[in-house]
């Protein structure tokens, strides 16, 4: 599950074949690099370790990983096999 979230995080993080990379010596914007003041701090439980790992994002991104959670697992649920009598 780990590596499944890595390997999409990873896809997602490098540009397509036919685009092409951001110049070095752009200026971020205001909506790429969020301000610490909107960014929300939470500590979660790591599979196989006892340490807790802090994790932030902006309250958008939040609100949206529990949209998706949600997504999922209504949709994980609704997979069930048909039950015969």
């Amino acid at each position: 599950m780990i590596a499944a979230v890595f390997a999409i995080a990873l896809m997602a993080a490098a540009p397509a074949a036919g685009e092409a990379a951001a110049p070095a010596n752009a200026t971020p914007t205001k909506s790429a690099k969020p301000d610490k003041k909107d960014m929300v701090c939470k500590k979660e439980a790591v599979l196989g370790s006892r340490m807790p790992q802090r994790v932030c994002m902006s309250k958008a991104d939040w609100d949206q990983r529990a949209i998706d959670a949600k997504v999922d697992t209504d949709a994980a649920q609704r997979n069930q096999p048909m039950r015969t009598q």
